[in-house]
């Protein structure tokens, strides 16, 4: 392919392989000095090509966040997966189905949900392996670890008869609302004490309820943490693959961490703004670290992407769905025609707007891998 990158159409989603390499081998290599297993969450990017990267680096398995990432790994060779939502009963079927291909589990925190489970699972004559998911202060989903309901329904769980109770999962999503290192520190520290604490608990209780899963994870949180428990089992950071903007604010990485970026025209030159072929439908409309940063934009402009430097004259001020409308400070010399390199707010969500990545090493695209991200029914 040894195409240059500016000879690209754009927008355009680029990978740099040399720094997403070193990504995958330092955080395996995390992993492995704190002996824990890595799940890595593929969510992030989706493409088959760098979960086998991630799985040969030493990854045990791997995390996903709907059915179809769950049998498109599957159907290409991926034997332990994590389906880290909460199970819908719609979904029973389909993933009865993806059963058949991987070891898959499923995560439950209702007891309506876990009854509706056991009935189909003997109905069916199918074994589920199930993770209860624990909120562990990020407030989105999962039970709470403290109460006897938690306890009962782990009960519940490992009493029915084709279910089996793996263990506990937790996701530290909140770490992405704080305001410094320090902060971000202590909630890791907090999600791993509540996860130790509420395994003993389930240990307590009964026997037969000591998880042999316990599992957490965020980027930032599992970036930050100095160490983990001896009864952390595993951890599921998914961001760090390709990091973002958001990573960098929040002082998990620095701009040459940086995997994934988006390749933009200038299309109009204007007196105090510039306008791109990069919009809404090329960068997501998600605007960062709003809380950290005075305004981050919808994305930064890069002014030496080898460097790592940001054009601090530029903010992508405004998006529409084909149009990003580029605020100028001082001088400049662009014109229409001119390409921009920029680094998303938020890379999962940027990248799941793309059919394909471009893998680029010194600036000449070297291959070109799909992004699996349409739904199951398309």
């Amino acid at each position: 392919m040894k195409e240059r990158v500016s000879d690209l159409m754009s927008p355009a989603g680029l990978v740099d392989i040399e720094r997403m390499d070193c990504n995958i081998r330092d955080m395996a290599t995390k992993a492995d000095e704190n002996g824990v297993l890595l799940r890595p969450h593929v969510k992030t990017h989706k493409c088959i090509e760098i979960g086998k990267k991630q799985e040969k680096a030493g990854a045990t398995g791997i995390t996903v966040s709907t059915p179809l990432e769950a049998l498109v790994f599957a159907d290409a060779g991926f034997k332990d997966i994590t389906y880290a939502v909460p199970l819908a009963p719609d979904k029973f079927s389909v993933i009865q189905e993806i059963m058949k291909k991987t070891n898959l589990k499923v995560l439950v925190d209702n007891p309506i949900t876990v009854e509706l489970l056991d009935n189909f699972s003997r109905e069916s004559n199918t074994e589920f392996r199930v993770l209860l998911k624990v909120n562990c202060g990020n407030n989105r989903a999962g039970v709470d670890p403290k109460s006897q309901q938690a306890l009962r329904l782990a009960g519940k769980i490992a009493q029915a008869q084709k279910l089996e109770f793996k263990g506990i999962l937790a996701h530290a999503g909140h770490s992405y609302a704080a305001r410094s290192v320090e902060e971000v520190r202590r909630i890791a520290d907090y999600e791993q004490e509540i996860m130790v604490t509420f395994a003993k608990a389930l240990k307590a209780e009964n026997t037969d309820l000591e998880p042999r899963t316990v599992s957490i994870g965020s980027t930032p949180t599992v970036q930050l943490a100095e160490s983990f428990r001896e009864a952390i089992t595993e951890i599921r950071p998914g961001n760090y693959v390709f990091n973002d903007y958001t990573q960098v604010a929040l002082g998990t990485c620095e701009l040459k961490d940086i995997t994934f970026s988006i390749q933009a025209s200038v299309i109009g030159v204007y007196s105090d703004r510039l306008v791109t072929d990069a919009g809404a439908t090329a960068l997501s409309k998600d605007r960062g670290p709003t809380h950290l940063r005075e305004d981050s934009g919808y994305g930064k402009i890069i002014k030496n992407y080898s460097e790592g430097s940001i054009e601090e004259g530029l903010t992508i001020s405004s998006l529409s769905q084909e149009h990003g409308n580029v605020a100028v400070e001082g001088e400049h010399h662009l014109r229409p025609g001119d390409r921009l390199r920029i680094i998303p707010n938020h890379s999962c969500l940027t990248a799941n707007l793309y059919d394909h990545y471009f893998i680029v090493k010194d600036e000449r695209v070297i291959d070109k891998w799909e992004i699996h991200r349409k739904r199951l029914d398309e």
